[in-house]
C-alpha cells in the first residue's frame, strides 16, 4: 500500500463525487493494492446507490467507519479489505468538517487502537488516521491525546519499512502542530524516552560477534526519525538528544555518524529550532577534531565540512561570544580539509571559510586585535597571548604553505575575503599575508600557475588597505639600480584595484616617482644608454596611468585637486602622449560628481564591486557639490590648454572634444561664452581666408598646389568641432550663432566642412542641454524642441535646398537631421506630418541602397535602416503619443516606392518594407497583401529587384506564425517556382532556401500539397539534405548537439540587411557593372599583372574595410564577443583578420637589428638584417619578388626550386640548416672560428603532421636514417665521422655512375 500512501499525500479531491474522483486516479493502475481500492470502493458506491443515499464524504466517511468496525471484529476477514478501507478513510477525513470529527473522535480513535493493534503488520493509512485525529484535537490537554500519539510513537521502529516511514511523517506533521501548545513538551519526551530505551538494550546486549547488537538497527530507526523531528522537539528535548548524540559519534561507526550528522544538519538550518549552544558547539567541535582523519571518506569529510559552517552559523546566532571562542579551532579544522586532494571537499572548505569569515567575524572582533596590536607596538614582548581574530588571520596566512601549493587558487579566494571583511584593518592584522603573496609572485611560472589569481587577491588587499598602505608595505621599489628587482609588476594591479584614494597621495607620491625617472631617463639618454632610457620612460608612462584610477571617487578632491592644476596643464602642454591619460581622469571626476549630485547614479547597482559601493558610499550630494566647485574653478585654465592643443594636433582629437564638453558643462556661462566667441571669430576669418583663396584659384589659369586648400578646410573642421564641444555651457543665443556659422557650410564643395556642418546640426537638433543655474550646481533643461519649434520651417526649407549639393560622406549626419526634424513633426496634425515625411522619405529609402564600397556610406545604409525603425516607433508606439493607425499610415506610404520608375527606387521600397515587416508584427498581415505586385516585380528582367522581393519574402516567412503562413503557403509556392526568367537560374540558392523554410515552419506535407508536380524532385531533393542532417545530428554526441544549439539559437533573431539580401556567397553589389567598367579603363593603361596586383589589393583592403563593420559580421554586434563556439563564424573572423599575415617569414635572422639610438630597423622585402643589395640565394621569398618584377636569369629561377623543395619545413616557421657549416670548396661541413662542432641535425618536417599515411611515411623513413647513422658514428671523432660520410657518399656515387654507362 506504499504506493497509495505516497500518492494520497498530495492528492487532493476537487470533484463532488468523491467515488469518481477516485476512480478515475486509480482504475488504470496495474498494482494490486490499486486494484482492491477500487473494487472496494466500486462496491460501496454501488450499495450506496441502491440505498439511495447521497455520495457525499460524510456517506462515505460513515460507511467506511462501520465496514471497519464490522471487520475488524471478524478475525477471518480479508486483510486486504481492511487495507483498502483504511486508505479509504484516509483519504476522505480531510473532507470532514472538524466539528463531525470532534463529535466522533472517541469512536475513531477506539476503533484505530483496535485495528491497528490487532492487525499485522499495520497498514500506514491508519497512522495517517491517527495523526488526523491529533491534529483536531479540542484541547491542548495531553491526557487527550497520549494514547493516540503513544500508539504512533510504537510504530517509530517498526520492522516494516512502509509503517516505519509513515510513522516518522506522521509524528513530524504532529510535532509541527503542537507547537506552541503545552502538549509539545510530553510528545518530545516520549521521543527521547523511545531513544534511551533502545540505547540502554543496545548497550547492555552481550550478542555474538557475527550477530549485530540487540537494539542496535532501532537506534538508527530513531535516528532516522530524529531526523524529521528534531528541529520540532522541545528545546529541553533537543538538548538531550544531542548529549546523546556524542557518545554515539565517538563511536565512529559510519551509519551512525552520517545519520547524526543529518539530523545536526536539518536541525542548524531550520530557522526556528531551539537547542542549547553549548551542547551543539560541543558536538561541532568533536566533529571538528575528526574531519581530518585519513579513514574518513570523501563524502564524509565533505558533509563534515559543510556541517561545520551551518552549525558555527548557528551557535553565533543563538551564543555569539561562545561562538567565537572556538571559532580558531574550526579554522583550522576546515584548513586542514583544504589540504587534502579531494575536489568537492576543498570547494566545501573554501565556502565554508569564506561564509564563517562574513557571518561570525565582526567590527567587535575585529577592533579588539587591532587595539592589542596598537597598544603592544611599543613594546618588546607581548604580555598577553594573541586575541581571536590573530588566531583566525595567521590561519588564513598559512595557507599560503607550501602543502597548499596545489590549492592555492582556492587559498586566495579565501584570502581575499578575510581582506574585503577586515578592510583597512588588514594592514595591522594581515601584513604578513601581504608580504607572503608578494614572495609569491617572485615564484618562476612553473612553480605559480595561479599566477592570474594571485594579483586578484593581492588586488583585493589594495581595496582594502588602499593605495598608501599597501605601498608601505610592498613598495615599488623604483629607486633601485637594476630595474628586474624592482616591483613593477605592481603597477598594473594599482591600475585596475585602485579606488576611493587620495589625490594627495598621487601628488606627492607618485608624480615624485616621475620626475625621479625621468631624471634617470635623461642622465642614461646623455650616457647612451638608449633602451634603459626608453625602459624609464615606459615607467614614467605607465606612473602617468595610474591618475585616471585615483580619479576614482577620490576621497579629497576638494582638498587637493587645485594643487595638481598647474601639474596637470603643464603636462597637457608638453607631453602628448599623456593627453589621453588627463582628458579621461578629468572626465572621470566630472561625471561622478554631477552624477551623485543628479542622482543618476544607482550606489547599490548590481554592476558596481564592492570597493566601489564602499567608496561611493562617502560621496554626498554635498561632498560632490564642493569638488565640482574646485573643478569649476579649474575650468578655465584647462579650457584654454585643452582648446590650444586640440586646435593644434589631430592626436587624440576625440578625447579633447569629450573632456572640453565635460568642463564646458560645469564652467562659469561667462567663460564659455568668451570661449565661443573666440572660436567663432576664428571660423570667420578662416573662412574668408578659404574664400579669397578659392577665389584667386578661379581668376588664375594656371594650376596651383591644392595643400593650402585643404589646410584651411582642416582647420574649419576643427572649429566646427570645438564650438560644439562647448555646447553643454551655450544658451539660445549663442546657438543661434552657430546655427548661422554652419548654414553656408552645408553648401560647401569641400566634402570635409559639409560632414562637420551637418554633424554640428544634428548635434544640436538631438541633445537634451542642460543650462547652469546662476550660483549653484543644478541645471534647467534647455529642450531642442525649443529651437525646433522656432526654426522648423527654416530648417525645413534648408535642408531641401542643400540635398543637391550633399557631399556622400555627410549623407549619414544629415539623416539624423533629418530624423529629428520627422519626430518633431509626428506631433503636428495628421496632414502636415504626411507631407513633412513624404518630403524626406524617398531620400530615407534611397539611403538604403547607398554604395557597399564606401565605408561613410556603409554608415549611411545602417542609419537608414535604424531611422525607418524609429519613425515607425515615433509614429505607433502609444508611449511617444502615437497611434497604431499612423504606422500603417507610414508603411503605406513606403509601399508607394514601389511605383518609381527605376529598379533602384523600387529595390530600396522592397528593402524598407521588409525591415519594417521585420520590426513591427502588426505589420506582417499587411505585407501579404503585396504579394501578387512581388510576384509580379519577380517577372521582370532585373537583378536588382529580384535579390530584394526575394529578402522580403524571406522575411516574412521568418516572423509569419505558422497559421498564417499556410494561408497564403500555396501563392507563395507558386509565385516562386512560375518565375521562368533568366534571372531566375541566378537565384536558386535562394529559392531554395526559402523552400527550405517554409518546409520547417509548415511542414514537409503541407509544402507538397501546394507543390507543382514538375518541381517535385525539388522536394524531394530537401527532404532528403534535412534526413541527412538530422542523422549526422544524431550520430554526434550529446555535448557537441548542446554546443551546436548554444551557438545557434542565441542571435539567430537579430536583423541584418546583408544575410537577408545577400547570401550564399551572393555579395556583389548593384554597383558591380561600374566597377567592371573601371576596370575595362585601367586594363588600356596598365600591363596585365600590373592591373591584377593592383585589382586583387584594392579588393583586399576594401574586403577587410567592409569586415570591419558590424553588418558583415553576421550575428555579431560591435559590442558583443565572438561566440567561439561556433566554428563557422570563428573560421569567418580569423579569415577577416589576415591571420595568414601571422607566420615568420624564411630567412630572419635571430636577433633584430637595432640602430644607434634604440630603434628596430625592418628592412623591406623580408631581408633580415642584410643591406637590400645584397643577394641571398637561400632566401626564396625575395627571390620570387625579383622573378615577378621581371627577372629573365634561369640559375636564379632553378635555384628558387630548389630552395622552395629542400625548405618546405620552413613555410611554417623558422628551420635551422646549418648552413654557417657548410665548406665553399668541397662537400661536407667544416668548423668555424669561435663557433661550435658541426653537428648532425634534421629540420622538423611537417609531413609528419600530414594527414596522408604515404607522406607520413616518408617522413619516419628520412628520420629513421638519420638515428641509423647516429647509432653508427656513436663514439667517433668529428672528422672522422665526416671521412666515413664522405667515403660512403663518394661510394654512391660510383655505382649510380656506373648504372648510368650500362
Amino acid at each position: 500500500m506504499a504506493t497509495i500512501e505516497m500518492e494520497v499525500c498530495q492528492f487532493q479531491v476537487d470533484e463532488t463525487d468523491f467515488c469518481d474522483s477516485i476512480l478515475s486516479r486509480f482504475s488504470n493502475s496495474i498494482q494490486e493494492e490499486h486494484q482492491h481500492l477500487c473494487t472496494v470502493l466500486g462496491a460501496m458506491s454501488q450499495e450506496l446507490k441502491e440505498q439511495n443515499l447521497p455520495k457525499t464524504p460524510v456517506t462515505y466517511f460513515c460507511t467506511t467507519c462501520s465496514s471497519i468496525d464490522r471487520l475488524s471484529s471478524d478475525p477471518d476477514s480479508p486483510t486486504h479489505i481492511i487495507d483498502s478501507l483504511l486508505t479509504i478513510l484516509s483519504m476522505v477525513l480531510p473532507r470532514i468538517s472538524p466539528v463531525i470529527l470532534k463529535k466522533k473522535r472517541d469512536y475513531l480513535s477506539e476503533l484505530m487502537v483496535r485495528v491497528l493493534r490487532s492487525k499485522s503488520p499495520p497498514a500506514a493509512s491508519g497512522l495517517k488516521c491517527i495523526s488526523h485525529l491529533l491534529m483536531i484535537r479540542e484541547s491542548d490537554n495531553w491526557s487527550d491525546v497520549s494514547q493516540l500519539y503513544g500508539l504512533l510513537l510504537s510504530f517509530i521502529a517498526d520492522q516494516h519499512s512502509k509503517v516505519r516511514r509513515q510513522s516518522h511523517v506522521c509524528i513530524h506533521d504532529t510535532l509541527h502542530n503542537f507547537q506552541g501548545s503545552s502538549a509539545l513538551a510530553p510528545a518530545s519526551e516520549g521521543i527521547i524516552n523511545t531513544f534511551e530505551r533502545y540505547l540502554l538494550l543496545a548497550g547492555g546486549s552481550n550478542a555474538a560477534a557475527s550477530k549485530s547488537p540487540e537494539g542496535a538497527q532501532e537506534v538508527l530507526y530513531i535516528l532516522d526519525a530524529l531526523k524529521e523531528c528534531l528541529p520540532l522537539m522541545s528545546m529541553k528535548s533537543t538538548t538531550t538528544v544531542l548529549k546523546y548524540l556524542k557518545p554515539l559519534l565517538e563511536l565512529h561507526q559510519p551509519l551512525v555518524s552520517r545519520r547524526i550528522m543529518d539530523s545536526l544538519n536539518v536541525l542548524c538550518l531550520h530557522p526556528t529550532s531551539e537547542v542549547s549552544p553549548e551542547v551543539l558547539l560541543e558536538l561541532l567541535c568533536s566533529l571538528a577534531l575528526s574531519v581530518s582523519g585519513n579513514v574518513r571518506t570523501v563524502d564524509d569529510i565533505t558533509f563534515t565540512t559543510r556541517l561545520l559552517d551551518v552549525g558555527m552559523r548557528k551557535v553565533h546566532s543563538l551564543d555569539r561570544k561562545m561562538c567565537i571562542v572556538k571559532l580558531p579551532a574550526i579554522f583550522n579544522a576546515l584548513g586542514d580539509v583544504l589540504a587534502c586532494e579531494h575536489e568537492e571537499a576543498l570547494h566545501a572548505a573554501t565556502e565554508a571559510l569564506k561564509s564563517l569569515i562574513h557571518a561570525c567575524i565582526d567590527l567587535n572582533l575585529i577592533k579588539q586585535g587591532v587595539n592589542r596590536i596598537t597598544t603592544n607596538a611599543d613594546m618588546e614582548t607581548r604580555r598577553s597571548g594573541p586575541t581571536i581574530i590573530e588566531k583566525l588571520c595567521a590561519t588564513i596566512e598559512s595557507l599560503l604553505d607550501y602543502r597548499f601549493s596545489t590549492v592555492w587558487d582556492m587559498s586566495f579566494q579565501v584570502i581575499s575575503t578575510m581582506f574585503n571583511k577586515l578592510g583597512e584593518n588588514s594592514s595591522y592584522l594581515l601584513m604578513g599575508t601581504l608580504k607572503g603573496l608578494a614572495d609569491l609572485q617572485k615564484l618562476p611560472d612553473e612553480d605559480l600557475i595561479y599566477r592570474k589569481q594571485l594579483h586578484e587577491c593581492i588586488g583585493s588587499a589594495l581595496v582594502a588597505m588602499g593605495p598608501e598602505i599597501f605601498l608601505s608595505i610592498v613598495p615599488l621599489k623604483l629607486e633601485v639600480e637594476d630595474l628586474s628587482e624592482a616591483n613593477v609588476w605592481i603597477l598594473p594591479i594599482l591600475k585596475q584595484y585602485t579606488v576611493g584614494a587620495h589625490l594627495s597621495f598621487f601628488r606627492e607620491s607618485i608624480l615624485n616617482m616621475v620626475r625621479l625617472m625621468k631624471q634617470k631617463s635623461r642622465m642614461l639618454y646623455l650616457e647612451g644608454q638608449i633602451v634603459s632610457s626608453r625602459s624609464y620612460d615606459a615607467l614614467v608612462y605607465s606612473l602617468w596611468s595610474l591618475l585616471p584610477s585615483f580619479c576614482n571617487y577620490p576621497l579629497d578632491t576638494a582638498e587637493s585637486f587645485k594643487d595638481m592644476e598647474k601639474t596637470l596643464c603643464s603636462a597637457l602642454r608638453e607631453e602628448a602622449n599623456l593627453c589621453g591619460i588627463i582628458c579621461s581622469s578629468l572626465q572621470i571626476l566630472i561625471q561622478q560628481n554631477r552624477g551623485i549630485l543628479e542622482q543618476k547614479i544607482d550606489l547599490n547597482g548590481s554592476d558596481n564591486s564592492i570597493s566601489r559601493q564602499r567608496a561611493m558610499a562617502r560621496y554626498t550630494p554635498q561632498i560632490a557639490g564642493d569638488n565640482l566647485t574646485v573643478l569649476k574653478s579649474s575650468a578655465r585654465e584647462f579650457l584654454s590648454v585643452l582648446s590650444g592643443k586640440f586646435l593644434k594636433s589631430a592626436q587624440d582629437g576625440g578625447c579633447l572634444q569629450s573632456t572640453i564638453h565635460e568642463l564646458a558643462s560645469i564652467a562659469d556661462k561667462e567663460i564659455v561664452t568668451r570661449f565661443f566667441r573666440n572660436t567663432m571669430q576664428k571660423l570667420l576669418k578662416v573662412t574668408q581666408d578659404a574664400g579669397n583663396a578659392e577665389a584667386s584659384r578661379n581668376s588664375s589659369t594656371m594650376e596651383l598646389d591644392n595643400s593650402s586648400k585643404g589646410s584651411l578646410a582642416v582647420v574649419r573642421a576643427q572649429l566646427f568641432d570645438l564650438a560644439v564641444s562647448l555646447l553643454p555651457g551655450l544658451d539660445a543665443k549663442e546657438i543661434d550663432l552657430l546655427f548661422v556659422a554652419i548654414k553656408p557650410a552645408l553648401r560647401d564643395d569641400e566634402g570635409l566642412i559639409q560632414k562637420k556642418a551637418y554633424k554640428v546640426l544634428s548635434i544640436i537638433l538631438r541633445n537634451l542641454f542642460w543650462l547652469p543655474v546662476p550660483y549653484t550646481f543644478w541645471w534647467i533643461p534647455l529642450n531642442c524642441d525649443a529651437f525646433l519649434s522656432a526654426r522648423f520651417e527654416e530648417l525645413l526649407k534648408l535642408l531641401i535646398e542643400v540635398l543637391p549639393s550633399c557631399h556622400f560622406s555627410a549623407k549619414h549626419h544629415r539623416l539624423e537631421c533629418l530624423y529629428s526634424l520627422i519626430v518633431h513633426a509626428s506631433k503636428c496634425e495628421s496632414e502636415k506630418r504626411c507631407d513633412i515625411i513624404s518630403s524626406f522619405l524617398t531620400e530615407i529609402i534611397l539611403a538604403l541602397k547607398e554604395s557597399h564600397f564606401r565605408m561613410a556610406n556603409k554608415k549611411t545604409r545602417n542609419r537608414a535602416y535604424d531611422m525607418l525603425v524609429q519613425i515607425g516607433h515615433a509614429c505607433g508606439d502609444e508611449e511617444k503619443g502615437g497611434k497604431r493607425e499612423n504606422l500603417h499610415q507610414f508603411f503605406n506610404m513606403v509601399a508607394a516606392g514601389l511605383a518609381g520608375e527605376t529598379p533602384h527606387m523600387i529595390s530600396a521600397a522592397v528593402k524598407g518594407l521588409a525591415r519594417l515587416a521585420y520590426e513591427f508584427s502588426d505589420l506582417v498581415s499587411t505585407t501579404y497583401n503585396l504579394l501578387p505586385s512581388t510576384f509580379l516585380l519577380l517577372k521582370r528582367k532585373n537583378r536588382e529587384i529580384a535579390k530584394a522581393n526575394l529578402g522580403l519574402l524571406k522575411v516574412l516567412v521568418a516572423k509569419s506564425q505558422t497559421e498564417g503562413l499556410q494561408i497564403h503557403l500555396r501563392s507563395m509556392v507558386e509565385g516562386l517556382l512560375n518565375w521562368q526568367d533568366i534571372t531566375k537560374n541566378q537565384f536558386k540558392a535562394k529559392v531554395k532556401l526559402l523552400l527550405e523554410m517554409l518546409v520547417k515552419k509548415c511542414g514537409m506535407d503541407a509544402v507538397k500539397a501546394v507543390m507543382p508536380e514538375e518541381h517535385m524532385k525539388l522536394l524531394t531533393n530537401i527532404r532528403k539534405i534535412k534526413e541527412r542532417k538530422e542523422r549526422n545530428l544524431a550520430a554526434k554526441s550529446e555535448e557537441t548537439r548542446s554546443q551546436q544549439s548554444k551557438a545557434t539559437t542565441s542571435r539567430l533573431s537579430r536583423w541584418n540587411h546583408t544575410k537577408i539580401f545577400s547570401s550564399f556567397g551572393d555579395e556583389d553589389s548593384e554597383d558591380s557593372d561600374a566597377e567592371s567598367t573601371d576596370g575595362k579603363t585601367l586594363s588600356g593603361q596598365q600591363s596585365k599583372a600590373t592591373l591584377h596586383f593592383n585589382s586583387k589589393a584594392s579588393s583586399s583592403r576594401m574586403h577587410k574595410a567592409a569586415k570591419s563593420l558590424p553588418e558583415d559580421l553576421f550575428d555579431q554586434l560591435e559590442d558583443e564577443p565572438l561566440d567561439l563556439l561556433d566554428q563557422r563564424k570563428t573560421r569567418s573572423a580569423l579569415r577577416s583578420t589576415g591571420g595568414h599575415h601571422l607566420k615568420r617569414k624564411p630567412g630572419l635572422e635571430d636577433e633584430p637589428e637595432i640602430d644607434s639610438e634604440g630603434r628596430l630597423i625592418i628592412r623591406e622585402g623580408g631581408g633580415g638584417g642584410k643591406p637590400r643589395g645584397e643577394v641571398s640565394s637561400s632566401n626564396p621569398e625575395s627571390e620570387d619578388v625579383r622573378s615577378q618584377a621581371g627577372s629573365s636569369h634561369k640559375s636564379i629561377n632553378s635555384s628558387i626550386e630548389k630552395n622552395r623543395k629542400r625548405r618546405k619545413t620552413s613555410d611554417s616557421g623558422w628551420a635551422y640548416t646549418g648552413g654557417e657549416y657548410a665548406s665553399k670548396k668541397a662537400a661536407g661541413d667544416v668548423k668555424r672560428k669561435d663557433k661550435l662542432e658541426p653537428y648532425a641535425y634534421w629540420p622538423l618536417d611537417r609531413k609528419m603532421m600530414s594527414r596522408r599515411p604515404e607522406q607520413r611515411a616518408a617522413a619516419r623513413k628520412g628520420m629513421a636514417s638519420v638515428v641509423r647513422l647516429t647509432k653508427k658514428l656513436e663514439g667517433k671523432s668529428v672528422s672522422s665521422a665526416l671521412s666515413s660520410k664522405g667515403l660512403r657518399f663518394k661510394r654512391v656515387q660510383k655505382k649510380s655512375s656506373k648504372k648510368k654507362s650500362k
